[in-house]
């Protein structure tokens, strides 16, 4: 076994860090799949189906938290004590099992007909707009220029009813982002970019989102912080309790639990009591839920710095700022 003060040749260095993150390529893709996977088998069009597509996201965390609490019960005493490669030998296994069992429901799982990327659509539909801004802005500046006369005012009438029919728009076409709007007319610059009402807005959903996007990603910046630099913290500390010695990667335990057990409550108390007092089908929209996640995280962001100027301050008055207690 390699020291910690041993230097790892460049070869064997690549081989991890290749390994790292093809695992964190997998993670990812099944953060971003299985979730959406799993609320495709409900019927968002009835109010069952809705309400159990809650329930669904509700204990699919729940269930996410019991894996985290064996991870960093058993497992991290297992890496402590015998090594990582055990660790991650007993994570490997886990998926190789969970696959086998996945792929035994698929005869019974409701997939979703691809319709293709929804990035071509997007693109699709902001380059329609824009040769569409672009061709009535030049129509618009020949016009001016032409000279007045009685057969140029014929033409200019011509080419105003020529333009106002190619921005005849479908009617189901709501407020807001007009400007893409112009990417539903009748007559496209190319035939490829022709583009339907539905499209241009489903683009205009997307954009909706992305300030509500752009909140999330503050919000992951302060979960990462727990299993980082909470670990660190706890690194510095006296981890014995008596002859016992409690690995500092122990420590989102105590998150952990508290997901498991609010989950659960969230679901069955909370939501139903939340629907009986707003006599909403929701109870608490979503919307509403994102915000107080928000402000929760900007509470416990804030304690956290509290807690780590705290801690700094004692280490310092003690001494101990550079030190490591094991």
């Amino acid at each position: 076994m390699l020291a910690l003060s041993e230097e790892v040749s460049c070869s064997k260095a690549a081989m991890l860090f290749i390994g790292l993150y093809m695992v964190a390529l997998g993670v990812g893709g099944i953060k971003g799949s299985l979730p959406v996977h799993g609320a495709e088998q409900l019927d968002k069009n009835t109010a069952r189906g809705r309400k159990q597509r809650s329930t669904f996201f509700n204990y699919f965390v729940f269930c996410l938290a019991c894996g985290a609490l064996v991870a960093v019960t058993f497992v991290v005493w297992i890496e402590d004590n015998k090594g990582w490669q055990w660790g991650f030998g007993i994570s490997t296994a886990a998926i190789l099992v969970s696959i086998p069992i996945f792929l035994a429901g698929s005869p019974g799982y409701r997939n979703k007909i691809p319709t293709g990327s929804p990035f071509t659509t997007i693109a699709k539909v902001l380059m329609a707009a824009t040769t569409a801004s672009c061709i009535g802005r030049n129509m618009s500046n020949a016009v001016v220029s032409m000279p007045t006369s009685p057969s140029s005012t014929t033409q200019t009438t011509e080419a105003n009813q020529m333009e106002d029919q190619s921005k005849v728009l479908v009617p189901t076409m709501t407020a807001g982002l007009t400007f893409l709007n112009r990417a539903a007319t009748k007559n496209a610059f190319h035939p490829t970019l022709e583009c339907t009402a539905e499209q241009v807005e489903e683009v205009k959903m997307v954009f909706r989102v992305l300030p509500i996007f752009a909140c999330t990603i503050m919000l992951n910046c302060c979960l990462a912080q727990l299993s980082t630099f909470s670990v660190q913290q706890a690194a510095t500390t006296n981890t014995k309790i008596g002859s016992l010695r409690v690995p500092p990667a122990l420590l989102p335990v105590f998150p952990v639990r508290f997901i498991m057990i609010i989950a659960p409550l969230y679901d069955h108390v909370i939501i139903p009591f939340a629907r009986r007092v707003t006599r909403a089908e929701t109870g608490i929209t979503q919307l509403q839920r994102i915000g107080i996640g928000l402000v929760l995280s900007i509470v416990a962001m804030a304690l956290a710095a509290l807690v780590e100027v705290k801690r700094k301050r004692v280490a310092t008055d003690s001494g101990l700022l550079e030190s490591r207690i094991g």
